[in-house]
């Protein structure tokens, strides 16, 4: 088959195994209104700039390797039009997915090279086989990479604007892919069949996809823990400033309790009706409940207490504490803060849906040999979702929201500690193991 023959039917296929490709990476991408007219416009308009762009190849390249590279380049660099056409992406994720995608399709033709070559059959087969090794066996391969790599990273994707390495890694795309395997096939009367042309090549250009497509998704869970730790570094902030304010405001609290206490005792010396005498009671009861203090050895950690007690006894909750606060003394007040505060915040959040006589959580921070167990545990009735071994938020925003778990799982490895959460029975459970520190 002539070099002309090569072209005229990579027009066709080329541009389809790349669709095929892609589809892989477009799948969970949100779709423009219209999508079906916007789809089969787009397409329309594509094969016929691939249509344009072979004949222009034609025309000039003559014997020249370099044209026969940009001819597979500009393929893929059109295939953005009918990406941006149909899906709400930026500039940088289509790159992402243009580049996932040829490196997709590149894998698969260099290991149905190195297949069809090792089984004596030729790549350039028609019919009936053209199909199976050009469409067929393509879906499968896309299927699989979606599997290994796209699936399990959905909805995970951060593309920082500055991040210029996705762009490095289409360089590499275009060298280790796209010119080698030019240059070891074209022109196809001289090229000869054996196995470095066959397997070699083939096999090196293989491993450069591979590497292209790991990186891509490194590079995006570089960006997106890099995010979250802003986030984690954020809220930390956001709870050393609430810590100070609600130091201030329990402290108010007890020396305006300590001295209406002293004013109720005056008030029982008056004589009166017992009527009198029992309301003075009442509230001799409300205000013990403002005048709490805990003893557990941490500064903030009784600051914690004391502000999560009021909580408590106001949303009607059994809350029941057994620290030694001294274990965690090593930790910053904010990351104690935060830890605690975390973990009491969204126990409150679950009980309060269940009935008041049901409604308990309980504290626990003792030493388990080497290790600090910070135990909590309240009621829930109602089973969360789990994902990555957290409870996923029940609230519509979840970009938002949720983050105050992750946030204790950020402040128990930042100290090299683990936390694990479960539903046991109808009780949610919290642990935080902590080494312990000098």
């Amino acid at each position: 088959m002539g070099i002309n023959g090569i072209i005229t039917i990579n027009f066709i296929h080329f541009p389809m195994e790349l669709l095929i490709c892609e589809a892989a990476f477009l799948v969970h991408k949100p779709r423009r209104e219209k999508f079906i007219l916007r789809l089969f416009t787009s397409l329309t308009a594509y094969f016929v700039l691939c249509g344009i762009w072979m004949n222009l190849i034609q025309r000039s390249a003559g014997r020249h390797i370099f044209p026969y590279v940009l001819l597979y380049l500009g393929y893929a660099v059109m295939t953005a039009l009918p990406i941006w056409c149909c899906f709400e992406m930026r500039r940088l994720e289509v790159l992402f997915s243009v580049v996932g995608a040829y490196a997709t399709q590149h894998m698969c033709y260099a290991f149905l090279r190195i297949t069809l070559y090792m089984a004596r059959h030729s790549l350039e087969t028609e019919g009936i086989g053209r199909f199976v090794t050009q469409y067929v066996f393509y879906v499968i391969w896309a299927v699989l990479v979606y599997f290994v790599f796209i699936y399990k990273n959905q909805n995970k994707e951060d593309f920082s604007v500055e991040d210029i390495r996705i762009g490095i890694f289409a360089v590499i795309l275009a060298v280790a892919a796209v010119g080698l395997s030019v240059y070891y096939s074209y022109p196809v009367e001289t090229t000869p069949v054996d196995k470095y042309t066959c397997i070699l090549c083939p096999a090196y250009g293989f491993l450069c996809c591979a590497l292209v497509l790991a990186m891509e998704y490194y590079v995006l869970r570089e960006n997106r823990m890099k995010k979250e730790q802003e986030v984690m570094e954020q809220l930390l902030q956001m709870a050393d400033a609430q810590q100070k304010s609600s130091k201030e405001a329990i402290n108010i609290i007890n020396i305006k309790c300590h001295d209406l206490k002293h004013q109720i005792r005056m008030l029982e010396k008056i004589p009166d009706e017992e009527g009198r005498q029992e309301y003075v009671k009442e509230i001799q009861e409300a205000v013990s409940i403002y005048d709490a203090i805990f003893h557990t050895g941490c500064e903030p950690l009784d600051y914690i207490l004391r502000e999560k007690c009021l909580l408590s006894n106001e949303y009607h909750v059994a809350f029941s504490c057994m620290a030694d606060g001294s274990l965690i003394n090593f930790m910053h007040p904010a990351d104690i803060y935060a830890l605690i505060g975390n973990a009491f915040d969204n126990a409150l959040e679950c009980v309060v849906n269940e009935p008041e006589e049901k409604r308990t959580i309980s504290l626990h921070i003792k030493r388990n040999g080497a290790m600090i167990l910070i135990h909590m545990e309240n009621r829930c009735s109602i089973q969360p979702e789990f994902h990555n071994d957290l409870p996923v938020t029940n609230k519509e925003d979840k970009n938002r929201h949720g983050f105050g778990v992750r946030s204790m799982r950020y402040i128990a490895e930042k100290y090299n500690g683990e936390l694990y959460m479960k539903v046991n029975g109808e009780m949610f459970v919290a642990d935080i193991l902590l080494p312990v520190q000098n």
